[in-house]
């Protein structure tokens, strides 16, 4: 466990990066949500497109994978991909919260 917390301590820029992704994903989706209430699918626009760019760095350094150059690159995939699903889930209780008033 302490070496654990002695790599998250040496890493906190992509934590910190991280969350701010994630709070930020999670505003646009519900200011998204609120402005198109019409529009069903735009709600999941902001999610599918972070999962779209997170996949395309990913695919875009494959071939070296474990290139200690491309750590920027796997932590973009990693940021993206994660705040998207995030972003998928919270549009989708918000679908079911606008479903059930």
């Amino acid at each position: 466990m302490s070496k654990i917390m002695e790599l998250v301590g040496g890493n906190t820029e992509f934590i910190m990066l991280s969350i701010y992704a994630i709070v930020i994903t999670i505003a646009v989706t519900i200011a998204i949500s609120m402005v198109a209430k019409r529009l069903k699918f735009a709600k999941y626009l902001p999610g599918i497109f972070l999962i779209t760019i997170g996949i395309f760095v990913l695919f875009s350094v494959i071939n070296d994978l474990f290139n200690p150059a491309n750590v920027n690159s796997i932590a973009i995939f990693l940021i993206g991909c994660s705040s998207g699903v995030i972003s998928l889930l919270v549009a989708l209780i918000f679908g079911i919260v606008q479903n059930g008033r």
